[in-house]
């Protein structure tokens, strides 16, 4: 309810709620409600009560510790407890709760101090790798376009570790699947943070050409092939591809860094520049540096230090006649 009221106004958005048991699938319309599916069917949940009245008995005897429900889940919490006192109880927690609910379909996973600190239940079969698959199944039907061509996955906790395992190994088939196309060399192994999956029902989901993209916010072990150092980096990111791909181009291809702090509403840099902007406010991508140094078509004698070196020859013989300057003034 709270994602509805957040973002309804957005067209086109897909939402999924609580680790993907919830989805609702993008919609042209803004406003109102919105239709929401559950990953899994609605089955027995009587199990909630019982975790919760077990739950209740470990929190009282563990100062710091304290109970969260959501639609989906149960979770007993202890990171704000004494950490060895507390990590013993959700040992014993687990144990319990793993003999009572044996006849229920819910998974119990615990994680430790560095993870958070928490004993989980929550319905058998739901994760962010799961609704991951889900969705790049349902694409081609939800969007009435082609394959999946570009991937971008960005997570920040254990908790998306999943995601990024499923996704990493979605965009390495595709990868060798287009070398093997080539005869090209096979790609080195998957390193041991990956959980194998197996992700093969995507295959025809996929297109060939396939760019995905796995990042986690924080250098630490992960399944993402990249890391960004906090949260400002990923908004710099993504700021980055709304000022590439809401941008009017001539030429398709590539933008150099320098091209992207010049998207602005008006060029601020006086001289030649690698980024033209035009009477339609578009923007032409810079084809080379050399772009950079434009000659002087006025006729007038120029000085070859206003401009940008070409080559380093060129760098360096301006380096050696500062130094004459230099040596002639002392």
């Amino acid at each position: 309810h709270s994602l509805t009221k957040t973002l309804c106004h957005i067209p086109n958005l897909g939402l999924a709620a609580e680790h993907g048991m919830f989805v609702s699938w993008p919609t042209p319309k803004v406003g109102g409600k919105r239709r929401w599916e559950t990953l899994v069917p609605d089955q027995d949940r009587s199990w909630r009560s019982i975790a919760t009245m077990i739950m209740e008995v470990y929190t009282s005897r563990t100062h710091g510790s304290y109970i969260e429900e959501t639609e989906m889940k149960v979770l007993w919490q202890y990171r704000d407890a004494d950490p060895e006192f507390g990590y013993l109880q959700s040992r014993e927690l687990e144990d319990h709760l793993s003999n009572v609910l044996r006849g229920f379909s819910v998974d119990i996973l615990h994680g430790g101090v560095e993870e958070g600190g928490y004993v989980e239940v929550r319905p058998k079969g739901v994760n962010k790798g799961v609704v991951s698959m889900h969705i790049i199944k349902n694409v081609e039907k939800i969007f009435n376009k082609g394959k999946l061509e570009f991937a971008l996955v960005i997570g920040d906790d254990h908790c998306d570790e999943p995601m990024l395992s499923v996704m990493r190994q979605v965009g390495r088939r595709a990868s060798e699947a287009r070398i093997a196309k080539k005869g090209g060399q096979p790609l080195a192994p998957l390193p041991a943070t990956i959980a194998q999956v197996d992700v093969s029902s995507c295959d025809e989901f996929i297109s060939s050409n396939l760019q995905c993209f796995t990042s986690t916010v924080g250098k630490k072990p992960t399944a993402a092939a990249n890391y960004l150092n906090d949260v400002e980096d990923v908004h710099e990111l993504l700021e980055s591809l709304v000022k590439v791909t809401t941008r009017e181009t001539v030429h398709s291809g590539f933008y150099s860094v320098v091209d992207l702090k010049k998207m602005d509403d008006t060029p601020t840099s006086p001289g030649p520049e690698a980024v033209k902007f035009d009477a339609q406010t578009s923007w032409q991508r810079s084809l080379s540096m050399c772009q950079l140094h434009t000659p002087d078509i006025s006729g007038e004698p120029t000085d070859a230090r206003g401009g940008v070196s070409n080559n380093l020859d060129q760098f360096f013989g301006l380096m050696e006649e500062d130094g004459e300057d230099d040596d002639n003034f002392f």
